[in-house]
């Protein structure tokens, strides 16, 4: 029998498939998405017990490259066996780190330990594998479902910081992580819960297909090859923003509660970006908003590198790199949506998402370096500002490139 029920409509969307974009919401604000908030509320309190060296601090971001080996690993099982099947590794696995971290004892090999069990167990709960069930049905509002999602953990980071920063001066930072701990345990089994039963559907067509041909057509897409350059070039300021955020702005701001006030401008950013990408995506030409959103970064990077200290110049500055992380997350998975085959969206956006882990991780090398040298980010930040502004441009070549079908490749 033929189904005449109409389609719904752009906001009929959201009646029709609340449940998965909840689910989606949730897991990824108890992801490792949060760690940008986290750790830039609690790396100033790990400086101040354990006296650890700036230089080898931000070392840890050397670790986002294990996202390189385990996300596309756990990309291509998610489009297998479904999302709740992998997601529930991280939501076991970063409450326990964060336990972890509040054992600490001092030596600053353990918390690298922690944060590469965090980046190789936590990677299961990031956009690569939770938009799935939000990209898979959402069809006219996908880029503000998107949106909705991926601002999960902004809006959670807004809320905690300034709360963490207040359980952190009144009961100390190993309380801290207990609470982060259990929070992200909660918000995680709800989220869990509520993953549509129906989402492994598909897993089977995508178990019967040949791995080998289904990567010959992602080789065989330019736009693969734009996005890959392009978001290399766009991420070496991460480093920044998910471990020294707070360390950065410290040097700027006397008051630790003028930096709890730009971090949580930083994660109101997030959220306005995302929604202003997700909706422009939805109605503009993509590549278009893709280049402008994955080029703010730079402006950020080069305003805070100047000269230009004031505190005004600042909260630009925040809210300019707060906008492109959240319009970043929600750009890379709009494109793959659209761009290629539906049932490799997580293997497709796996590889892509791994791509920002290498840059940060290689962002993070550069900047110990300089900070050998010289305790100010300002080299660095121009470096990663004029990198970001060219990898932005980029995007402008997308044109109408997709992938292939099979029957294209012979």
């Amino acid at each position: 029998m033929r189904d005449d029920t109409p389609a719904p409509g752009y906001l009929g969307e959201f009646r029709t498939h609340w449940q998965p974009l909840a689910a989606a919401t949730a897991g990824l604000s108890a992801g490792l998405s949060l760690s940008a908030y986290t750790n830039a509320a609690m790396g100033p309190q790990f400086l101040a017990e354990f006296g650890w060296k700036r230089s080898d601090f931000v070392l840890t971001g050397v670790i986002a490259l294990l996202t390189f080996v385990f996300l596309p690993v756990y990309g291509r099982l998610a489009d297998v066996f479904g999302v709740r099947r992998i997601a529930i590794i991280g939501v076991i696995a970063i409450p326990a780190s964060w336990i972890a971290c509040a054992l600490m004892t001092g030596p600053i090999w353990q918390y690298f330990l922690i944060n590469a069990a965090i980046v190789a167990l936590g990677t299961t709960t990031t956009p690569a594998i939770y938009s799935r069930i939000v990209a898979t049905r959402f069809q006219n509002a996908r880029g503000l479902a998107l949106a909705i999602a991926i601002s999960g953990p902004p809006l959670l980071g807004l809320v905690a910081a300034p709360a963490l920063d207040a359980i952190n001066r009144n009961y100390g930072w190993r309380v801290g992580c207990v609470v982060i701990a259990v929070t992200i345990a909660v918000i995680g089994a709800v989220a869990l819960a509520l993953i549509p039963s129906d989402e492994t559907s598909g897993r089977r067509a995508a178990a019967d297909r040949k791995k080998d041909r289904d990567f010959r057509r992602i080789a065989a897409t330019p736009v693969f090859w734009i996005l890959l350059i392009a978001i290399l070039l766009c991420n070496l300021y991460h480093t920044v923003t998910t471990s020294q955020l707070g360390v950065m702005l410290g040097d700027a701001v006397a008051s630790g509660q003028g930096v709890a006030l730009l971090i949580s401008l930083f994660a109101a950013a997030v959220i306005v970006g995302r929604f202003i990408c997700g909706l422009a995506l939805d109605w503009l030409p993509e590549q278009i908003v893709a280049a402008v959103a994955m080029a703010l970064p730079g402006v950020g990077c080069l305003l805070i590198a100047s000269p230009f200290n004031s505190y005004a110049v600042l909260v630009v500055s925040v809210c300019c790199l707060g906008a492109a992380w959240g319009a970043e997350g929600d750009v890379i998975a709009y494109l793959v949506s659209k761009r290629f085959d539906v049932n490799l969206y997580s293997t497709v956006l796996s590889l892509l998402m791994s791509a920002v882990g290498v840059s940060s991780a290689l962002g993070a090398v550069v900047l110990s370096r300089m900070l050998r040298e010289t305790p100010s980010f300002a080299g660095f930040l121009a470096v990663a500002g004029v990198a970001a502004l060219t990898g932005g441009a980029l995007f402008l070549l997308l044109g109408r490139s997709r992938m292939p079908a099979p029957a294209e490749l012979g």
